[in-house]
């Protein structure tokens, strides 16, 4: 189910946020990426970037993200950093190369101020069911 703008669950938030994708060399396309968060997952942050063959499901970490909005963060295919004038940019890295995002790093805060309403920043791990992991991972 989809949510409106800025719209709230008990079970997650979900937030519609403008991204910016480098196109060419000197371009900028417009997305609109909606940024997903549920309490049972607490550690990831879901970034959706729509339906279809051209779309693209990418999780990245929550405190990655928050870290970025400070200073240079990431490692391997993310990469997170704030830019000039209020923006953060965010490089995906994958087989088919690298993708250049820039977004307001306003909303980008407010979607994660939403989160750490439902996790606090460092309380992620009392939300995860221990013993469900370990009888997944046992049952492979």
């Amino acid at each position: 189910m989809r949510l409106r703008e800025g719209e709230a669950r008990v079970d997650g938030v979900c937030v519609r946020v403008p991204m910016y994708l480098l196109d060419g060399v000197a371009s900028w396309r417009a997305l609109d990426v909606e940024c997903g968060y549920r309490p049972e997952d607490p550690y990831a942050v879901r970034l959706d970037f729509g339906a279809g063959e051209q779309g693209a499901v990418w999780l990245l970490s929550r405190e990655t993200l928050a870290a970025g909005l400070r200073g240079p963060a990431g490692d391997g295919d993310v990469h997170i950093a704030p830019g000039e004038g209020g923006d953060v940019f965010i490089a995906l890295g994958g087989g088919a190369g690298v993708a250049l995002l820039t977004t307001p790093a306003g909303a980008l805060a407010r979607f994660l101020a939403a989160t750490d309403e439902l996790v606090p920043a460092g309380t992620e791990a009392s939300r995860i069911n221990w013993d469900r992991c370990i009888q997944e991972f046992l049952s492979i």
